[in-house]
């Protein structure tokens, strides 16, 4: 095979307008936290706004890294390129998805990068999904593989299938959903992390492939802008990204190996658990081979790769919404107390604290905001569930105007990040139903 010359990615600048609506929004979010302190100190109540305090200070400090220190790491020229390119092996397992993996092979088929092999994993299909991978098998008999599931097993195992019997070449392994279209230049652009020999995973950036279909996806458009931009580009500016997304994620085979059965036999409190498969294979990559498996493993770096786009269908109803959100807090329950255990162990100091003193803060959402929006009012206290919807809602305009910032040919959709608000505090009510039905598995969709 002939070695692929892979022209060099031109460095993407932030321009002064950029810049200066960057800093108003630092600004903003500061004069915020001052009159805050001013409202904790003489007006509000006390535990509310200490809460209101904490959470906007961890907001600023995430706007604050993500625009001043996270760089796309495909970009930085660090690394030199390996003499012979990475092979990438793609795994997508899919169960009744017919329509949406032939967008999704095009997709890698036409990619900029061609080092790369296919694998599907038929998952217990019931539909015509098995037929049409043998298709797009014959018809690309050398870059796709097909593995047929009698029945369902779910996402971890047939993934683990793929790893095993796929026999995949590729020294790094690309997870993408079924549901998940990649732009043309995203594998370039994501393998080019790896260049760094300490880079165990990475993810992409994700928007809505049904954007328009209604008010939800354009709210879930700007909202997965703000985690993915904001959220984990600051967790990548320590190499310390807590989840990996399942729609477009990266990972040297080496990385998870060690812990495929481990990931895949998983159980919380006695039974089988399969939500949060790409959290939870992230967090082994993070230090939990190390911790769990074998103390010789290594903890791996992990980054967001800005650059690596990809395309994902986002529930269009509102009871798949919420049903998507319950198996996501599962998830985020059972890997936090997965990672509590070591995450503090050789990682930055503003990371740790970050990461520990978010995850205590959304364990306490849903009482703050009975306190807020209930309690409080219901004694007279109208004037707290005033300045904590505000807080809510401004917060809300700083990621809807940085969602206009990096999408400038969006028109008003940036709008719509505001009314993640109202949803935010009904789905902060979910993570204790969540806690208390971690067994159930009917929300489950593999």
């Amino acid at each position: 095979m002939q070695a692929q010359t892979v022209a060099p990615l031109k460095v993407q600048r932030t321009s002064v307008k950029q810049k200066i609506a960057r800093g108003m929004i630092l600004a903003g979010i500061g004069s915020i936290i001052l009159v805050k302190i001013y409202l904790v100190v003489f007006v509000i109540d006390l535990i509310t706004g200490i809460y209101g305090l904490i959470t906007t200070s961890l907001v600023f400090v995430a706007f604050l890294f993500a625009f001043l220190k996270y760089q796309d790491p495909s970009f930085t020229g660090k690394f030199p390129p390996p003499e012979k390119p990475h092979f990438v092996s793609v795994i997508i397992p899919a169960k009744n998805d017919p329509v949406i993996i032939r967008k999704s092979v095009a997709a890698i088929l036409n990619s900029t990068y061609t080092h790369t092999e296919i694998i599907f994993v038929n998952d217990g299909s019931t539909d015509d999904t098995g037929a049409v991978m043998d298709e797009l098998h014959k018809e690309n008999p050398e870059k796709v593989k097909v593995i047929h599931m009698v029945q369902n097993v779910g996402k971890r195992r047939a993934i683990r299938e793929a790893l095993l019997q796929g026999s995949p070449k590729g020294e790094i392994i690309l997870l993408i959903d079924s549901d998940s279209v990649v732009k043309d230049d995203a594998i370039e652009k994501i393998v080019r992390v790896f260049d760094d020999p300490d880079v165990g995973a990475a993810t992409g950036s994700a928007k809505v492939i049904n954007v328009d279909q209604n008010i939800l996806t354009k709210i879930q458009d700007t909202w997965y802008d703000g985690q993915f931009f904001v959220i984990k580009g600051m967790e990548s500016c320590f190499n310390s990204v807590t989840c990996c997304s399942g729609s477009l994620s990266a990972y040297r085979k080496e990385a998870i190996l060690p812990c495929l059965d481990a990931w895949c036999n998983d159980k919380f409190l006695g039974i089988e658990f399969r939500p949060g498969d790409d959290r939870h294979l992230t967090s082994y990559v993070l230090g939990g081979n190390k911790h769990y498996i074998d103390r010789k493993n290594k903890s791996w770096k992990v980054v967001y790769c800005a650059g690596a786009l990809v395309y994902t269908e986002a529930p269009s109803t509102l009871k798949k919404f919420v049903n998507q959100q319950i198996r996501w807090k599962k998830s985020w329950v059972r890997v936090f107390l997965f990672n509590a255990p070591f995450f503090f162990k050789n990682r930055h100091v503003v990371s740790v604290l970050y990461y520990y003193t978010q995850m205590t803060l959304s364990l306490l959402a849903p009482i703050i905001a009975y306190r807020a929006l209930v309690y409080l009012p219901l004694n007279g206290r109208v004037y707290d569930a005033m300045f904590y919807l505000f807080g809510l809602l401004f917060l809300g305009l700083m990621f809807g105007i940085t969602y206009r910032l990096r999408n400038p040919d969006t028109g008003d959709r940036w709008l719509y990040r505001i009314l993640m608000t109202p949803l935010s505090v009904f789905f902060s009510s979910l993570m204790y139903y969540s806690i208390f039905t971690v067994k159930n598995k009917s929300w489950l969709t593999r």
